[in-house]
């Protein structure tokens, strides 16, 4: 859903974990499933711990979080550290994390050092 004006989020890999980052506040079904794709093509069936930098996000559409829980959501991915810095995203993932199950294992942090380290030990 990326357009001549507007880039919604960017994804690379450095130092064999894949960095993400939303660069919007609001996730649609249509962004969850382009950032899935995207993803998809770069890590080019290889499997990495994933960084997702969510600190801009302020809302996730309810097909947004159906498209992010799906089985191709998380091919290619080890584990999921969310990096955030308000308590209103606190209680977003909590809320994710509690009604949503992930078949890899999931953590957020406020430090994106933490996050790293914790990303360390699945590589």
């Amino acid at each position: 859903m990326e357009t001549h004006e507007e880039k919604y989020f960017e994804i690379k890999i450095i130092d064999n974990i894949i960095h993400g980052t939303l660069l919007h506040a609001d996730i649609t079904e249509e962004i969850a499933d382009l950032a899935t794709k995207e993803r998809l093509a770069l890590t080019k069936d290889q499997s990495y711990p994933f960084l997702l930098d969510a600190r801009k996000l302020k809302c996730v559409s309810r097909a947004g979080k159906q498209r992010m829980i799906q089985k191709d959501s998380f091919h290619g991915v080890l584990c999921a550290a969310f990096l955030v810095d308000s308590k209103v995203q606190e209680v977003m993932f909590h809320f994710f994390k509690i009604f949503y199950k992930t078949p890899v294992p999931i953590k957020m942090f406020t430090n994106k050092e933490k996050a790293i380290e914790w990303l360390q030990q699945y590589k």
